[in-house]
Order: structure tokens, then C-alpha cells, then sequence
């Protein structure tokens, strides 16, 4: 079986434009893109200012003007990070230039006319919110099915989300520590006012994102500042687990330091052990020096914190008060999330800091060693707070969606996977630059290919995923009884999937949420 390369893939939408080029006029100035395969591309469109020097650590500024016509052929900066394994930059990101000004977004669309009022999707990468860019994500495939595509960069790492007590001190009132999420929020503002000049429909807004990019995409459906940005979501393995690991921006618990705690540790080791360090002093340090830091600190996720304006409490509570969003929800995850954790040799006893053991052989009694760290991890990081956020959402009686992709393609299988990996279900989606892409050479692999897209981009269209040609997806019914799509050929429903392990973590949240923690 032959699999492209990411050199190869990244050739292909690197290469000029086949046809006459597509241009667009906004406010900011003109634009010349390319078009590839009946699909127009933007590349690298500035949507916010440049988050350096004396702009590090506040919030975006508006998006820059310029003169003359923008070519828009080729990706802009991506933005400063390291590859998650050896704190190195990832291969890929050789092809990008990487810089602090680096809030740009790129657009795919079938239909370059104001006329079309095509639905719109708002993709959020992945990558634990520390590496990647949405520039390595081609939309063309989803284009190719009648929606506007948009793919954004955003502050990652120690740029995306950081405090100090110096900085909050020198910005009262305005927005703190979350700048990734500052960064979603102003790439959704830019789309709702320059995306009808792509043919998209600025009142018809999915926002869609995988792993940390769900995260993203959760934690901004229930906070208060997205109201009129989004009229859908979609998720795919990610939300933020707060009830379990709360994070606040300035408040210490035990054992888990606030944000702001961490920040003055870093400033310790990086700058003076003098508490009076100076927000001066800390953007002064280069973006380098920040990721060589980073590099030194414990592998996971940066979950957005709990800082009292985008994310006013712990997101699980905001969904179970009602406060997110009322709109369709579509969520789900892969059946191998545990793929994340297979390299690390985790001990049974870190589970048990969370339940008693005796609860958890009662609730997993086929599982132990290293099977039951991992089916665990990914239950608590995954599986469970995905289906409390989809019951919450159901409760309210807002179309909500569940899913579980479990489809092996031949290059899985001949890998031996035990499941679908984390973000496999994003080849089906997207050509990715930075990954080995599939080949679509089975009628299996071009029937998935097809449902993924068509669940997908119908439901953009309707908030919706049924449509004509796709297998029948019951629409999730909240309590654990709930019918899961399986994604897999041929695509079908199971009821109360994962029951027993659901329902002890279920109980849990529930228990946290009348003793009130996680405030």
C-alpha cells in the first residue's frame, strides 16, 4: 500500500495554482489565493496583531492592515513551540517559518461568491495545546462537500497559557492566562465579519476541533464571551476535565499550585529569585529560552484554568448548571484513547488517589497492571467527562450526538493496533502535513472516508449528522442511556456503551457536584 508522505502531501498544497487566481477584497486589503481542484484556497490571513514583544501576554489586538494585494498563496508563520517527545521542533515544522506573529487562519471554499451562504467550519488543532499549527490540516476534502473550511493558529505552550503575578497585577480587569483561547475567540470574530466574502454564512459557525482543539471547543461553548460567534460544535477527544484536576488562574489548592504560582516559579528559575520581577523582565525572555522551560516541565496537556471570566467555573458545572451554549452538539472519541499513554509505565496505585481500590476492582474486575492505568486514564480524561457533557447538554434539551470511531485502516491493522489511536479519525477528515496519510485505494476505506464527511459537514448544514445515503444516528438521550454511533463500516448505534465504568465515574462527577468541588 502506498502512503504519501508529509514531504510529499506538503509539495502538493505548496504547489501553484492550476487556474485563474481567486482574489477577495476586505477591510484589512486585498488578497490573491490559489485554486486547486475546484476548491479556492487563502493561506496565512492575518486575523489579530502580533503577539510579541510588549504584546506577549495580553489579549489578541486587532488584525493589521496592508497595501496593495496579499499573496495568500503560501502559509504564514506558525506559532513557537516543540515536539511533545524530545522538546526539539517536530520534523514537519521545518516547512513553516515560526514566530510570535502568528494569528493567521487559512480558508478553503468551493464557492468564492457572497451568494453561496455555505455553511461554515472553524477548525481548532490539536497537539495538547503545545505543538501544532492549523496550517498542517487541508480542508479541501470537507470543502469538496459543500462548506467553507477555515483552520487557525493559536498561542501554544508557555505563550498560550501563562500568569504571573506581575502581569495580572499590571492588567486589572482585562483577560488573563487563557491567551489560546483569547486567540479562538478573536480568529471567530474576524470569521464572522470577513467570512461571507468567501461564501461562507457568518450565522452558520461550527466550531470544530480534535483533542486539545476540543478542549478548546467545549470549554468555549460553555463560556459566557462566545455568545453569537458559533451556532454549532463538534468534538472529538477532547474537554476539559476540571472537575478532577481543577486549575484556577490565581488560586492555590493543595497540591495543584494556580497558574499564577507556576508562572512565579518560572520566573525564579529563569529571571531572580526577587519577587519583583517586572512584566517587562518576563516578555524579555525570548520564546526560545520559554521553550527550553517548558521542555523541563512534566508531560501533559495544558488545560485551559479556570479564571473567572471566558471559564467562570470548573466547565463540567457550567454545562450541568445549563450555562453553555444552547446549541447541537456533536462529541465523541476513538476506542483506543489509550494509545496516548502505551509508552509510559504508569503503576495501578496512581489511580487510587481518585477511587478506593476496592471500587475500582468492582468496576473493572477484568483489568489490572498497565491494561487497567490505561483504560482508567482514558476513561477519566475522556470517556466519562465526554458523556457528562453530552447528558448535561441533552438535558436541556439541545440536539447532542455521541459517537465512538473505531475503524482500523490497513495501516493501522498491519501496525497491530488494539484500536483506533488517538486522532486517527482526523486522516478521514483532512490531509495532514505532518503525518503519513492514507490511501483510499479499498471500497472500505472510501466508505468510511465518505461517512466521516458526510456526518460531518451535514451536520454543519443542520446541526443534524442524518442525511440521505448515512446509516441512521439516534440522537443521544441523557442518564447513561444514551445510543453511541459506532464509526466504522458499516457505521451502527450501541446503547449504554462502556455501562459500568460510565456509570462509576458518572456517580463520581455527580457526588463532586453536590459536595462542590472543582469551585
Amino acid at each position: 500500500m502506498r502512503i504519501a508522505s508529509a514531504g510529499l502531501i506538503l509539495a502538493m498544497v505548496m504547489a501553484p495554482a492550476f487556474a485563474a487566481t481567486p482574489k477577495v477584497t476586505l477591510d484589512q486589503g486585498a488578497l490573491a489565493g490559489v485554486r486547486t481542484d475546484g476548491i479556492d484556497i487563502f493561506r496565512g490571513i492575518p486575523f489579530a496583531g502580533d503577539t510579541g514583544g510588549n504584546q506577549r501576554w495580553r489579549p489578541p489586538t486587532p488584525a493589521p492592515h496592508w497595501e496593495g494585494v496579499r499573496d495568500a498563496s503560501k502559509f504564514g508563520t506558525i506559532c513557537p513551540q516543540s515536539s511533545l517527545q524530545d522538546g526539539k521542533p517536530a520534523e514537519w515544522t521545518t516547512h513553516f517559518q515560526m514566530s510570535e506573529d502568528c494569528l493567521n487562519l487559512n480558508i478553503y471554499t468551493p464557492a468564492l461568491t457572497p451568494a453561496g451562504k455555505l455553511p461554515v467550519m472553524v477548525w481548532i488543532h490539536g497537539g495538547s495545546a503545545i505543538t501544532g499549527a492549523g496550517s498542517i490540516y487541508d480542508g479541501s476534502r470537507l470543502a469538496h462537500h459543500g462548506v467553507v473550511v477555515v483552520t487557525i493558529n493559536y498561542r501554544l505552550g508557555l505563550l498560550g497559557r501563562f500568569a504571573h503575578p506581575a502581569l495580572s497585577a499590571e492588567q486589572p480587569g482585562a483577560l488573563l492566562g487563557n491567551y489560546g483561547l483569547m486567540d479562538v475567540l478573536a480568529s471567530l470574530e474576524w470569521v464572522r465579519h470577513n467570512i461571507a466574502r468567501f461564501g461562507g454564512d457568518p450565522g452558520n459557525v461550527t466550531l470544530f476541533g480534535q483533542s486539545s482543539g476540543s478542549v478548546a471547543v467545549t470549554a468555549l461553548m460553555a463560556s459566557p464571551l462566545s455568545k453569537g460567534l458559533f451556532e454549532k460544535a463538534i468534538g472529538e477527544s477532547g474537554v476539559p476535565a476540571q472537575l478532577d484536576y481543577p486549575r484556577y488562574l490565581s488560586r492555590d489548592l493543595p497540591g495543584t499550585p494556580s497558574l499564577e504560582s507556576d508562572g512565579a516559579a518560572m520566573a525564579k528559575k529563569l529571571l531572580s529569585d526577587d519577587k519583583d520581577v517586572t512584566p517587562a523582565e518576563l516578555r524579555g525572555l525570548s520564546w526560545q529560552t520559554l521553550l527550553k522551560y517548558q521542555g523541563t516541565l512534566p508531560p501533559g496537556a495544558l488545560i485551559p484554568v479556570i479564571d473567572g471570566k471566558i471559564l467562570p467555573e470548573a466547565t463540567e458545572r457550567l454545562y450541568a448548571e445549563g450555562k453553555q451554549l444552547p446549541i447541537p452538539l456533536m462529541i465523541g472519541t476513538v476506542n483506543w484513547e489509550q494509545s496516548l499513554y502505551a509508552a509510559f509505565k504508569l503503576p495501578p496505585a496512581l489511580i487510587y488517589r481518585t477511587a478506593p481500590k476496592t471500587v475500582v476492582d468492582e468496576y473493572y474486575p477484568d483489568l489490572q497492571g498497565e491494561a487497567l492505568v490505561q483504560q482508567w486514564l482514558a476513561d477519566v480524561g475522556f470517556n466519562a467527562p465526554v458523556r457528562w457533557i453530552a447528558d448535561a447538554n441533552a438535558r436541556q434539551e439541545h440536539p447532542t450526538w455521541v459517537y465512538q470511531f473505531t475503524h482500523l485502516s490497513p495501516a493501522a491493522v498491519k501496525a497491530g493496533q488494539p484500536g483506533a489511536a488517538h486522532s486517527d479519525d482526523t486522516l478521514y477528515l483532512f490531509q495532514r502535513l505532518d503525518r503519513a496519510n492514507l490511501d483510499f485505494n479499498t471500497p472500505a476505506e472510501r466508505e468510511m472516508r465518505e461517512l466521516m464527511l458526510g456526518y460531518w459537514t451535514r451536520f454543519a448544514r443542520s446541526g443534524n449528522p442524518n442525511g440521505p445515503g448515512l446509516p441512521s444516528w439516534p440522537r443521544w438521550a441523557a442518564s447513561g442511556k444514551g445510543a453511541t454511533q459506532i464509526l466504522d463500516v458499516p457505521a451502527h448505534p450501541v446503547e449504554a456503551l462502556m455501562g459500568q465504568h460510565m456509570k462509576l465515574h458518572l456517580d463520581r462527577y455527580a457526588e463532586m457536584m453536590k459536595a462542590g468541588s472543582g469551585h
